[in-house]
């Protein structure tokens, strides 16, 4: 079908500035048959992931509905109402585009869809491995760190490795009985799985018993984080332009003497979708959350804090947010896809399970994210 009418996005030149600047929007018709009908402007906004079985989505920023005429219909959005951008990052992409539904038939109407970069100005290029910054590697001395929680924090952790030994002990005996019986005989785990095709019953076993392992640690690793109490404070707006002591930031105290210790401050984007696994009626939907674009706000270690003194006052300096803002895209979210602003407080340490605190994202200004 030939164009019978043209969209156009246009960005003016102050959109960057944080105290003005609307997206421009112009319809113009081309058809005149189409001049006296109703239609509905759109701005949408599509999360394509970057998977050969991604789930995408789409999002409708902005409607307006309007009455097409001789005259081109310009739109003006202020930029606070859309907060949104083009982003291609490594698991997704960001597209915008501007549609036109032309209320002219009775079945279908006339549909115009056109594309649009709209971009944030120019992001400094980040080299670093977000995955690494947001998730360090843990070195931990099991037996010191037990040693060095309250008493009934060992008690539930000696709970949890027994019965977590236990259980998996039983459900590998199990797997190997089943892949050593006919498939009449098995106990549990079957030679063929719900679509008819063939599974190895010991394979599904040691599957199991992984996913059970990892519960249990997480579990562990919460009772080995208790040699400490360790928490944000209620923090005022987070603004660019402003730095921020740790003592308003976070609060803390050891039971037991820390040395060589660890305090960053850091911050990544992350990029939020799903994709499809599994086959048959095994299929399932996999959300994700992958971190890009890390830096570090603060880092700074200290040789000894003594048990039970405030951990806060042992760091010298502050916090500025000011880098985040300048390198990280603003946070698009739709439920399940988009772009987040994540940022968190780690205390790490040699010997003991590292503390993480994620901070919250809620109160930050989405002008300050738009600034050069």
């Amino acid at each position: 079908m030939s164009q019978r009418a043209d969209l156009s996005l246009v960005r003016e030149d102050n959109y960057l500035d944080p105290t003005g600047g609307d997206i421009m929007c112009r319809v113009e018709v081309i058809d005149t048959a189409l001049i006296g009908n109703d239609a509905v402007f759109s701005i949408i906004a599509e999360v394509e992931v970057q998977d050969e079985r991604g789930v995408n989505d789409l999002r409708t920023l902005y409607t307006r509905k309007l009455r097409l005429s001789s005259d081109p219909v310009e739109i003006s959005i202020p930029r606070d109402e859309m907060r949104a951008c083009t982003y291609s990052g490594r698991m997704i992409t960001m597209k915008l585009s501007t549609r036109l539904v032309v209320d002219d038939a009775i079945l279908f109407d006339t549909k115009i869809t056109e594309e649009h970069e709209l971009e944030l100005g120019t992001k400094p290029i980040i080299s670093t491995n977000a995955k690494s910054i947001i998730d360090p590697s843990d070195a931990v001395d099991f037996f010191k760190n037990l040693m060095a929680i309250p008493v009934e924090s060992r008690f539930l952790t000696f709970v949890l490795l027994a019965v977590g030994c236990v259980v998996i002990a039983v459900n590998t005996v199990i797997g190997i009985h089943d892949q050593l019986s006919a498939q009449e005989l098995t106990w549990l785990y079957g030679h063929v799985d719900a679509d008819g095709d063939s599974s190895l019953p010991l394979g599904q076993s040691l599957l199991g018993s992984a996913g059970l392992g990892a519960i249990i640690w997480f579990r562990i690793r919460h009772q080995l984080r208790q040699y400490m109490q360790f928490s944000l404070k209620k923090l005022p707006q987070i603004q660019r332009g402003r730095s921020y002591p740790l003592n308003e930031l976070v609060r803390g105290r050891s039971r037991t003497p820390l040395r060589d210790v660890t305090l960053r401050v850091v911050a990544c984007n992350m990029e939020c979708g799903q994709y499809k696994r599994g086959s048959g009626t095994n299929v399932r939907t996999v959300s994700f959350r992958e971190p890009v674009r890390g830096l570090i706000l603060y880092e700074n270690t200290v040789d000894h804090i003594p048990a039970n003194a405030p951990i806060a006052p042992h760091f010298d300096g502050s916090v500025d947010f000011g880098p985040m803002f300048a390198a990280l895209y603003p946070p698009f979210i739709a439920l399940t896809h988009g772009l987040e602003v994540h940022w968190e407080v780690q205390m790490l340490h040699p010997e003991f399970v590292d503390q993480e605190l994620v901070g919250p994202t809620d109160q930050f200004r989405y002008a300050d994210f738009l600034e050069g």
